[in-house]
């Protein structure tokens, strides 16, 4: 069920509640704050999954951009971790661009995807250019890539999307703090 059904469902309990003669007010207030908390705990679980499946996606992009979207064998992983350690040592964009242009004349594509991934962190654009010259998917994953929101609760995206994900409480518990709602929802119909 998505986040529209959810509110949907939960707003025509509501009025169900609210609208019926056979439950005191109590058990209304009762009834009102369960389905909060079980609509409140269901949006919450759709945000977490939109959540993850962004911060996946961004991992697979991440993978597809600098070569690691496959399993390795022991010796791939080793030459990733050379390369890594070589590429990690380059502290000019100079040298970058040249140790990328040596390592894509001689087809060593690990060694070029490192240099590509340190160049990425320190905003080394030339080296990336060439790379992404010899990787014509390149561009198109970095820029799927940096669409991608910024999932980060104090982010502009993050608050949004936490408000769209919260919703409003019921009517009949206009007096209630969130305490109050929480009591009432753990307490059993039947004593209401």
């Amino acid at each position: 069920m998505n986040r529209d059904q959810l509110l949907d469902n939960y707003h025509r309990k509501l009025e169900r509640i609210e609208n019926s003669r056979t439950y005191s007010t109590n058990a209304k207030r009762v009834m009102a704050a369960k389905a909060y908390k079980e609509t409140q705990g269901a949006l919450e679980q759709i945000r977490l999954s939109e959540i993850k499946a962004i911060e996946d996606r961004r991992e697979q992009l991440h993978r597809k951009m600098f070569g690691r979207e496959n399993a390795a064998d022991a010796q791939t992983v080793i030459a990733r971790r050379d390369a890594n350690d070589r590429a990690g040592q380059i502290d000019n964009p100079r040298i970058a661009a040249e140790q990328m242009q040596t390592a894509l004349r001689q087809g060593d594509r690990t060694m070029a995807q490192a240099i590509a991934e340190r160049a990425a962190d320190w905003g080394w654009s030339d080296v990336l250019d060439s790379y992404a010259q010899a990787n014509p998917s390149f561009r198109s994953h970095v820029q799927e890539y940096n669409e991608l929101p910024d999932t980060d609760a104090v982010s502009n995206w993050g608050i949004q999307h936490s408000f769209l994900h919260v919703v409003s409480a019921p009517g009949i518990l206009h007096d209630a703090n969130s305490g109050t709602i929480e009591a009432l929802a753990s307490q059993d119909l039947e004593a209401a």
